[in-house]
């Protein structure tokens, strides 16, 4: 019986022995506070297959940016957004606060970043993506120094991010870009020049987020010369733009540098959206624009690339309060001061539209707007003219061509993949 007992205590614990050195193996326990930023770039560095990294509590200070490459099946976890803060207010080295790149099923979920020199959190092509609970910010205040973009996933495939903060960004607080089957839900982005941005992405599900005091809450966007030309099939639900009033404290050069204080949302040469549900509220420019590359008068080099919108349907949302006076501070607020004699507009158009899009009678088809309420609307015509007296001339508010419907289209290529998650 003794010897039976003693067995049972000898195997139970190799048992214990063998599962401990397992999970530090792993990485599955939480790294130690006392000397987190060492521990945790080495962590990283040495990160084998299957790892999950924790984090303690606390706020922590890194001089140098934090990189993880070509390692599968990763979890990096926290406490929580504002409970695990990794600051890199005296950044030295790095062009990213983390940079995650190459990585297949990625979870990063319940810490801050803050501070970093450039982006707060890149990630990049990485496949099966958890972006979950995280936040990134710039605690100085708006300054073109800030880093470009907060949380940003770019050449990547499936996609959830969900629950995440972002603020202070000098382009945009969350940008997805050139990604395909992409679900962002549940976010709040403020104090950006750009709340949130998707631009050159394929098939996606963008629902429930909120912006607020951002200079343009939310943008779906295509730019040219980028790997992936022709963003397509973006359902945009749900969402809330309210008081995007902000300065706009972007360089000068860059493409959101030309966003105008008091813009809701703006739509510029994508293909196949649907916007419907979404509350636009309180923005002293504009409530939505929809403007083909053209009208920027910045030439491309990409022959894939199509600068112009198609099949835009905007339908069933509420856009109220857009007063002005509209904002002077960018170019494209003093063309629409210019036309439009200081007044707001809640949908606006550059009528610059696809050639093969326009009928026979001069319509153009594919641009759907109906049962947005009593709304105001500007066609600008650009494409007769593009100086001030030039579209103060040709301009029309007549919304009716656009009182139509299009067909619905699939978005569901990420759903067996997001059911796991």
């Amino acid at each position: 019986m003794k010897s039976t007992f003693r067995l049972l205590s000898l195997l139970a614990l190799v048992t214990l022995v063998l599962t401990s050195c397992q999970q530090e193996t792993k990485g599955s326990k939480t790294l130690s506070a006392e000397n987190l930023p060492a521990e945790l770039q080495k962590r990283l560095i040495d990160a084998q297959e299957g790892d999950e990294i924790l984090l303690p509590e606390g706020t922590f200070s890194f001089k140098r940016g934090l990189s993880l490459d070509d390692v599968p099946n990763i979890t990096i976890k926290g406490a929580g957004k504002g409970k695990t803060i990794l600051s890199f207010l005296g950044q030295i080295e790095g062009a990213q606060g983390l940079h995650v790149k190459n990585v297949t099923n990625l979870t990063l979920e319940g810490f801050t970043v803050a501070d970093s020199k450039g982006d707060a959190i890149k990630v990049q092509d990485c496949e099966n993506i958890v972006m979950r609970d995280l936040e990134a910010t710039w605690t100085q205040g708006k300054k073109p120094t800030n880093g470009a973009y907060g949380l940003y996933p770019v050449s990547s495939k499936n996609l959830l991010m969900e629950k995440c903060e972002a603020s202070f960004a000098m382009d945009a607080g969350i940008y997805v870009g050139q990604s395909t089957n992409v679900v962002v839900r549940d976010n709040y982005v403020h104090d950006n020049v750009a709340g949130l941005e998707i631009e050159n992405t394929i098939s996606g599900e963008v629902y429930n987020n909120v912006a607020k005091n951002n200079t343009g809450g939310m943008l779906i966007f295509d730019m040219p010369d980028l790997p992936q030309a022709n963003g397509d099939r973006i359902k945009f639900y749900n969402n809330t733009m309210d008081g995007n009033n902000g300065e706009n404290f972007a360089p000068e050069g860059m493409v959101v540098s030309t966003i105008p204080p008091g813009s809701g949302m703006i739509l510029m040469s994508h293909s196949n959206i649907e916007m419907f549900e979404n509350t636009i509220t309180n923005h002293k420019t504009l409530g939505i624009a929809i403007n083909s590359w053209l009208f920027t008068g910045v030439p491309f080099k990409s022959e894939e690339f199509d600068p112009y919108c198609s099949n835009i349907h905007i339908h069933d949302n509420v856009i109220s309060g857009t007063q002005g006076p509209a904002d002077t501070s960018t170019e494209f607020g003093q063309l629409l001061t210019a036309v439009l004699g200081g007044q707001a507009v809640d949908i606006i158009t550059d009528g610059i539209f696809k050639p093969s899009s326009i009928s026979e009678d001069g319509t153009p088809t594919g641009y759907c707007f109906r049962n947005n309420g009593e709304v105001s609307f500007v066609n600008l015509n650009a494409g007769m003219g593009a100086k001030p007296e030039e579209i103060a001339k040709n301009m029309n508010t007549d919304m009716t061509p656009f009182n139509c419907e299009l067909d619905g289209f699939d978005t569901s290529d990420h759903d067996s993949w997001l059911a796991s998650n």
